[in-house]
């Protein structure tokens, strides 16, 4: 009777540990759904639009023309760049180039500014009126959450949040302040600078 007592015991601590080891091998083979290391960035409140970044004013008398180099004087610079607003830190290059593909354009990398000085434009303007001569970039900007694939491709940690901006091209010109112009157009952002 103990000889069968312990038999059973036996059996029944041999059927524990398999089931446990079961249940381990189990909990180690969860499913894959990422490449390790991979970097996700989801983008929300994206904008694009012109950004005049250097803009001045001229007047042209009655039945006179203006046909000449002239000095446009510096509004604002445009710096491509990221800002972190709370969680892990990834780099402002990563974060570009996220923003880039998501509006599908071509941004300025990391670091790169419009230009920080007064810039030339040449205008010939043959009537008169009051004019703005421009120059500006196409902006885009947005808010992003980040966030990294585990070393086991099981899942998504390392969370970050913040907010990036970049350019994609630039133009020159000028604009008459009695010009209708189109929304969203560089000429109704520079319409602003009219005297």
């Amino acid at each position: 009777m103990r000889m069968r007592l312990v038999a059973m015991m036996t059996v029944s601590g041999l059927a524990a540990s398999l089931l446990t080891g079961v249940s381990a091998s189990a909990a180690q083979a969860a499913p894959i759904v990422c490449e390790p290391g991979y970097k996700h960035g989801a983008w929300t409140s994206v904008k694009r639009n012109w950004k005049i970044t250097h803009a001045k004013g001229y007047v042209v008398p009655s039945g006179g023309t203006l046909s000449r180099t002239v000095s446009v004087t510096k509004r604002a610079v445009v710096t491509s760049s990221r800002e972190i607003t709370a969680g892990a830190s990834y780099s402002a290059a990563w974060v570009v180039s996220s923003l880039d593909v998501n509006v599908s354009g071509t941004l300025a990398k990391s670091g790169e500014k419009t230009r920080e000085k007064t810039e030339s434009v040449t205008l010939n303007l043959n009537r008169s009126g009051t004019y703005v001569a421009f120059s500006g970039a196409y902006t885009a900007q947005g808010y992003y959450k980040a966030k990294t694939c585990n070393s086991r491709g099981t899942g998504f940690t390392n969370v970050g949040y913040g907010k990036a901006r970049s350019w994609s091209k630039t133009a020159e010109g000028a604009i008459k302040c009695t010009q209708s112009t189109k929304a969203g157009s560089v000429q109704r952002a520079a319409k602003a600078w009219c005297p």
